[in-house]
């Protein structure tokens, strides 16, 4: 790697370290993989075309001359600002949505077990409605058979 290359590499490392991101965030913030922003910062490989405009068109206050050519000013303070991070609102949309399923599932399985519940306890009543009806036919027919062995006797 030559010293042009370097340098550019420091400019990248950089950016990459004030951005406080990690390598995958960094990664998907500027449009490139995670194993091209590892190699470039490694010093495996040199700064190309993709991670140079990835950076120059996706990171706030970069002035593309200073990251290019190392003339300028670059601002340290640089911190990616969170509500632009479309990484956080995807991860934290993700955590919702798995929690969301969760939940869902835990209320699906309560509403199946209330209803069961539900036509158990009206089977149990049918039934103690039927019983009280038959003894209720019992008691009565013995009383008229009753009253029909006095008729008779």
């Amino acid at each position: 790697m030559n010293k042009q290359d370097k340098d550019r590499t420091n400019r990248i490392i950089q950016i990459y370290n004030d951005s406080r991101l990690t390598q995958k965030e960094f990664a998907h913030r500027i449009g490139v993989s995670q194993q091209l922003v590892s190699a470039v910062i490694n010093y495996k490989k040199k700064p190309n075309q993709t991670i140079l405009f990835g950076i120059i068109d996706n990171m706030d206050e970069i002035d593309p001359i200073w990251l290019l050519k190392g003339i300028g000013n670059y601002k340290n303070n640089y911190v990616a600002p969170y509500e632009n991070s479309p990484l956080i609102v995807s991860h934290i949309t993700n955590i919702v949505e798995k929690r969301f399923e969760v939940l869902s599932k835990e209320l699906l399985q309560r509403v199946s077990s209330i209803e069961e519940k539900v036509r158990m306890s009206n089977a149990l009543n049918i039934l103690r409605r039927i019983d009280q009806d038959n003894s209720k036919l019992i008691s009565e027919k013995n009383k008229s058979k009753g009253l029909g062995d006095k008729l008779r006797g």
